[in-house]
């Protein structure tokens, strides 16, 4: 089986997607995925912020719902979001947000 964390093929123009029937992954795994996914978003479009439930649509079946406000709280901790374009939207449960230049250094760095 190919792993989730598919490499982005050295470029983050293109977002790593899987299959809509993907298997459950780690909360750690989920956090690696999501921000590659970020990443690749704010490449193609940088002057908004992107929803978490949008990037990761194939993976939402399978996703506990605590987990996107505890990937919000765990890239924010890591100083890997923008904190002027990333929030919580109270009340309906949408997380949005931009990775930070150091969110952006840590996927070159990973590479």
């Amino acid at each position: 089986m190919v792993s989730p964390l598919v490499s982005t093929a050295g470029t983050l123009g293109r977002m790593a997607h899987v299959s809509t029937a993907a298997e459950p992954l780690t909360f750690d795994e989920f956090v690696d995925l999501l921000r590659v996914r970020l990443g690749a978003a704010d490449a193609l479009n940088i002057s908004e912020a992107h929803d978490f439930k949008t990037l990761m649509e194939d993976y939402a079946e399978v996703t506990p719902d605590n987990w996107w406000w505890d990937a919000f709280d765990e890239l924010e901790a890591q100083g890997h979001l923008d904190p002027r374009a990333s929030g919580k939207t109270f009340g309906v449960g949408n997380v949005h947000a931009r990775l930070s230049a150091d969110g952006r250094l840590y996927l070159r760095t990973e590479e």
